[in-house]
């Protein structure tokens, strides 16, 4: 009966053993899903926050990446334009009008800046200076008594050469009318010296021309008595008159009689004729190779 009651109970605790067994593996199971659930969720958070991260890298930053190579565009191409600009400036010769004033005189001239060879600029502006007023000493005039009043006319300026016209009057003390003046200079801004009619044209051809019937005025624009005036004219004293054209043709102290510029490719030059006639007329020249 003992033995029998023995048993019994071995087989009660053996049978409790094998239930705490199966209980303890149940719970180490249970837990195993959890941690799977719980790393679901993680996984899924994490590929919702880089989903919404690509969306951001891809969508909301291009957006201002490309609005900012946009505003970069804009901001370059109005750096471009600010730039080409500025350039533009930094190639140009730049002026500006200036009056010499003495007593009755007023004469204006040019003043550069910006030269392609900087050094120059004290020079140069002092030769446009000194052509520009050299009637004074020309003609001998006293500025207390004589009367001069001219005005400056940038013809044309690049980065080699300066086209300056003057045009205006003087009347000497004691003389019966004003006389009315158009003079010129022509400057080579790479030399920095004067450049006259004897560099570009031939006194004795253009003589011939202005001679002829071909010969056209330019100011005034039309005048029979004009042209018939200038074609009385002896070719060898017109000759003569065109080979002392412009400043660099004469020497300081004498005032040239005739002068000349090109403009657009023409030659003009500017001819004493009577005082009946306003003193001086323009011919222009095309030549043949224009």
């Amino acid at each position: 009966m003992k033995k029998n009651r023995g048993k019994k109970e071995l087989y009660i605790l053996a049978a409790a053993m094998l239930l705490a067994l199966s209980s303890l593996s149940g719970c180490k199971k249970r837990e195993a899903v959890d941690l799977t659930g719980i790393h679901e969720t993680e996984g899924e958070t994490m590929e919702a926050t880089n989903a919404a991260g690509e969306e951001s890298d891809e969508e909301n930053p291009a957006e201002t990446l490309e609005e900012s190579k946009e505003g970069n565009a804009q901001d370059g191409e109005g750096s471009g334009e600010s730039s080409g600009s500025s350039s533009a400036q930094a190639l140009s010769v730049r002026s500006q009008i200036a009056t010499e004033t003495n007593g009755k005189v007023s004469i204006e001239y040019p003043i550069l800046s910006n030269l392609r060879d900087s050094s120059k600029t004290d020079a140069v502006n002092e030769l446009i200076k000194t052509q520009a007023t050299r009637i004074i000493n020309d003609y001998e005039l006293d500025p207390e008594t004589d009367t001069v009043a001219v005005t400056c006319n940038i013809l044309s300026l690049d980065r080699s050469r300066a086209v300056f016209t003057y045009e205006g009057s003087m009347m000497a003390e004691g003389a019966a009318h004003p006389q009315a003046l158009f003079y010129t200079t022509t400057v080579d801004l790479d030399l920095g010296t004067l450049v006259g009619f004897s560099d570009y044209a031939d006194a004795q051809t253009m003589a011939e021309y202005i001679l002829s019937d071909e010969c056209r005025l330019y100011y005034p624009s039309a005048s029979d008595e004009v042209l018939a005036e200038l074609k009385a004219m002896d070719k060898t004293a017109l000759t003569d008159i065109l080979k002392a054209c412009d400043f660099t043709s004469v020497s300081e102290g004498t005032f040239p009689q005739s002068f000349s510029y090109e403009n657009q490719g023409d030659i003009y030059m500017v001819l004493p004729v009577s005082h009946a006639l306003g003193d001086y007329a323009i011919v222009r020249y095309t030549p043949d190779t224009k």
